[in-house]
């Protein structure tokens, strides 16, 4: 190892024991779900998610999204991708249909099922693995392009994550996020009651939302569930903000809202509340 590289990594190291005390204060408990927890909820959530990933696939939402992720990563191709918990595909077909050399990696089998049935779909061959996004299986500096979606906020360990990413992306490669505020809905306050009026309207005028079974989202729920405890009231992207500065990209930038470029109609008006944030890190 470089004296360089080894000085980065114990800068990483030191930066992620303050992180961690901060998310951790002295005397209290913070109580997450465990990876194994997680996988096994998008698990059951797989089909449902699968039948959005499907849809949006057929939709010319494919080229806002290409568009958008083009203009924001290296101009070369193919790009060496890592789709960071695929799920059911959604960027590793159309990023393998533009051309580029794919790798996506999920943690639940059944999303991994359907990654495979949609590529097959789309006549592509992404690389698709099961395995820890959080603890990949790949060398320093083996990608161009880092990039999830609806990934992030199911983090319980975010700057050893992001880390991690920043770890596998080469000198000049980017990582993009794509996530919303999905906690906050589950917070008292002003995004609760806008999501929970939101929801009401939707389902009347929709006749159903986008769970896998028909249930209320926001209306009714519980406050401050196990799985968004890490958030709390934290507003991102500001916080993911907070996290990547403690690594050493050379660029960091983010859009608050990128709803009206790359979400359907419905989910504007369902989940307008929350709207799409993309961040952007250079490294």
């Amino acid at each position: 190892m470089s004296l360089k590289k080894l000085i980065l990594f114990l800068f990483y190291i030191f930066k992620l024991s303050l992180y961690n005390k901060s998310v951790k204060p002295e005397g209290k408990t913070i109580i997450m779900l465990t990876q194994e927890e997680i996988n096994k909820t998008w698990t059951e959530r797989s089909d449902n998610y699968n039948v959005y990933v499907v849809e949006e696939l057929g939709t010319d939402r494919v080229e806002k999204w290409l568009r958008r992720i083009h203009q924001n990563v290296p101009a070369k191709s193919p790009l060496k991708v890592l789709d960071a918990g695929c799920g059911p595909g959604f960027f590793s077909v159309i990023l393998s249909l533009a051309g580029h050399d794919v790798t996506g990696i999920d943690g639940s089998d059944r999303m991994l099922e359907h990654a495979h049935e949609n590529a097959a779909n789309f006549k592509v061959s992404p690389t698709l693995l099961k395995g820890d996004f959080g603890n990949l299986p790949f060398p320093d500096e083996t990608f161009d392009l880092v990039i999830s979606r609806n990934v992030t906020h199911i983090i319980t360990e975010h700057l050893k994550v992001y880390g991690e990413w920043y770890r596998v992306l080469k000198s000049g490669g980017v990582l993009l996020i794509f996530d919303a505020n999905w906690h906050l809905p589950y917070q008292e306050g002003p995004v609760r009651e806008d999501a929970i009026r939101r929801e009401k309207e939707g389902l009347i005028k929709y006749g159903k939302g986008f769970t896998h079974d028909g249930s209320y989202e926001y209306i009714n729920s519980a406050l401050n569930p196990e799985e968004f405890r890490i958030f709390g009231k934290a507003v991102r992207p500001d916080f993911d903000y907070g996290v990547l500065t403690q690594l050493p990209f050379k660029e960091l930038s983010f859009e608050r809202d990128v709803t009206e470029e790359l979400w359907s109609q419905k989910e504007k008006e369902m989940y307008g509340a929350t709207p799409l944030f993309m961040i952007r890190a250079l490294k």
